[in-house]
């Protein structure tokens, strides 16, 4: 059956791998659906926001919101 969804990869390092794990397994739940949840939150977040990208990223090597 055809979709008109479209796929995105990321790369997670081990401790946002297995965290993210813990999270999907702890509410029954699948990575897609936490990415999902998180694009759209972000979306929704910055909707009318005029952002710099690419966003600064922090001395800890993480993007800061």
């Amino acid at each position: 059956m055809p979709t008109n969804k479209h796929r995105v990869a990321i790369n997670l390092d081990e401790q946002e791998f297995s965290e993210l794990g813990a999270i999907a397994e702890q509410n029954d739940v699948s990575f897609a659906w936490i990415g999902r949840r998180a694009i759209l939150e972000f979306l929704a977040r910055y909707k009318d926001r005029q952002l710099h990208l690419p966003l600064r990223m922090e001395s800890t090597g993480k993007e800061r919101l």
